[in-house]
């Protein structure tokens, strides 16, 4: 089994826009591009299924990278990007300029929980646990520090839609490397990670494959 972790390409409009797919205007002219770039990447990659965050952005790179294969897509909120504090919205730029470089000044280990909102460990439990309830359902299953897949399940390839903190807490979270206020992975934007799972008798464990130029 493979899972590739896609981020969208460059967006355009309100961030957190949600509409149904397949998200029109949710990319600018640069977006549209390496979305359809992205999928000429993509077309020799066997894919069975795909998952995208509600976001516009996630949705439609992955309409327009997947376009014309007929790939089943569900969408889901835990895919979201990393949630401001809804506070944050009633204060001027002044105000909100003081806590970005308040939380700015931190050393990294004093900014498990900011103001600014959403916190690395709120984030983790957001996008992990769900996504391995998701997994179960398409006969992936976590044990024994690694997973356990049902026959149906090991020649998949899933194809995961989203963000650059939420596919890199994800990331993080599958190869069970400890969380950290600050990423241990950047996406750039329409880049991919595979993950390919490697069994070990009955179980098969996650490893990150770094692709040849």
């Amino acid at each position: 089994m493979e899972i590739l972790l896609i981020r969208h390409g460059r967006m355009a409009g309100d961030p957190y826009a949600e509409p149904e797919p397949p998200g029109d205007g949710c990319l600018n002219e640069e977006g549209v591009l390496q979305a359809r770039a992205l999928g000429e990447k993509l077309r020799g990659e066997k894919i069975d299924l795909a998952w995208t965050s509600t976001y516009g952005r996630a949705v439609l790179t992955a309409h327009l990278a997947l376009e014309g294969r007929g790939i089943p897509t569900a969408r889901f909120p835990f895919l979201r990007e990393w949630c401001p504090n809804p506070e944050l919205q009633r204060v001027n730029s002044t105000q909100w300029e003081v806590i970005n470089e308040a939380a700015r000044n931190h050393h990294a280990e004093q900014t498990w929980k900011t103001e600014l909102g959403e916190g690395c460990l709120e984030l983790l439990a957001r996008v992990g646990p769900p996504f391995l309830k998701e997994l179960e359902k398409i006969g992936v299953h976590a044990r024994h520090g690694g997973y356990v897949l049902d026959e149906c399940a090991q020649d998949l390839t899933l194809a995961v839609f989203a963000h650059g903190g939420s596919l890199g807490s994800l990331l993080g979270f599958l190869l069970a490397i400890p969380p950290f206020p600050v990423g241990r992975f950047n996406f750039e934007l329409t880049g991919v990670a595979t993950i390919r799972m490697h069994r070990q008798r009955d179980v098969w464990y996650p490893q990150l494959v770094i692709a040849a130029p």
